[in-house]
């Protein structure tokens, strides 16, 4: 199969290139690199995508956007743009262009604030952020376009942890393990009390995976949570693991603004999907960033003092704006790196 992957070299994208291409499928990637190490590839911009970079492609998948709350707050106009216009622009070129599958990354976020129960795709949205409503614009807008040739499919994930090619320290499991190995202390939002359901990336790849797998056979034009229900945890439980993990490690409760919780249910995806199963829990996720930090990731976070060295996304979306790289619209100042 030829699969558009627009974000591969995300933190989601990056898992899920390396899978697609282990199983011996084409990958067409689509990335305008604001976090690549060194600029070694083309940067593609997914609102200048063309027919060119679908060609011949069976599939798109759209995990490309201005990556979570805090980065939609930097502009929320351009968040839209990227996050919802582009998102709906592409999905219209590729049905044109007779792609039979469309994957969106959306998010649980789109849920909002607290409310009892497990939701469900039925439940009401109430988005509180530039990020979240970009979300649900492009879920409406991408979905309506299914019919018999083309299936379009929004996948709204759970906040997701682990480690990854191109790592992120600004989710939530991520940065309890970090600040616990870096400083020994995590500072914890009131009385943690607020509900995430939580997905480890490697699980988010096999999802899509599954969809792609279908040829968006019968579930086009849909919406899927996705996640597993053992998975919704309140902020205390991933830090009363971070503490069995670390027992040297203080809990400072700092106040709590955020007024997000959610827990969610994944029924709808488990039954379209029975074999998706067998998740990797969030204390294993904890225990596998420690020792990403231990082998990998120390000197470079060493270096940046206090600072996340561009594994927290708002921070190296700024320092690019900052250096002159990034415009204020996040268009890059620089032209495209040549191929080596």
């Amino acid at each position: 199969m030829r699969i558009l992957l627009a974000g591969n070299r995300g933190y989601l994208g990056s898992v899920l290139e390396q899978s697609l291409l282990r199983d011996g499928h084409e990958v067409v990637g689509l990335d305008t690199g604001f976090f690549d190490d060194a600029p070694v590839q083309p940067r593609e911009d997914v609102r200048r995508a063309g027919p060119d970079h679908l060609a011949g492609c069976d599939a798109v998948v759209n995990l490309a956007a201005l990556c979570n709350d805090a980065c939609g707050e930097l502009s929320a106009a351009a968040t839209h743009r990227i996050n919802g216009h582009a998102a709906v622009r592409l999905a219209r070129l590729a049905k044109h262009l007779g792609v039979r599958t469309y994957v969106l990354a959306s998010s649980c976020s789109v849920y909002g604030a607290a409310r009892s129960g497990e939701l469900t795709e039925r439940d009401a949205v109430a988005p509180q952020t530039a990020y979240a409503l970009s979300k649900v614009e492009a879920e409406e807008q991408v979905l309506r376009l299914a019919d018999a040739a083309f299936a379009p499919v929004a996948l709204r994930f759970a906040t997701l942890f682990g480690d990854a090619p191109s790592f992120r320290s600004d989710i939530m499991v991520n940065r309890i393990a970090l600040t616990a190995s870096r400083w020994g202390e995590i500072r914890m939002s009131g009385e943690g009390l607020l509900w995430r359901p939580l997905l480890h990336v490697r699980d988010a790849a096999r999802a899509v995976r599954r969809v792609l797998d279908t040829g968006g056979t019968a579930v086009g034009g849909q919406v899927f949570n996705v996640g597993f229900p053992e998975q919704n945890h309140r902020v205390a439980d991933v830090v009363r693991m971070a503490c069995e993990l670390l027992p040297d490690v203080t809990v400072t409760k700092v106040p709590a603004p955020d007024n997000r919780s959610y827990a969610v249910n994944f029924d709808k995806f488990h039954t379209a999907f029975a074999d998706f199963t067998s998740p990797c829990p969030a204390a294993e996720g904890l225990r596998e960033v420690v020792r990403a930090y231990r082998l990998r990731l120390r000197h470079t976070l060493e270096e940046a003092g206090t600072g996340w060295a561009g594994t927290d996304r708002r921070e190296g979306l700024l320092a690019r704006r900052r250096s002159g790289d990034l415009d204020a619209d996040f268009h890059w100042n620089a032209p495209s790196p040549a191929v080596a």
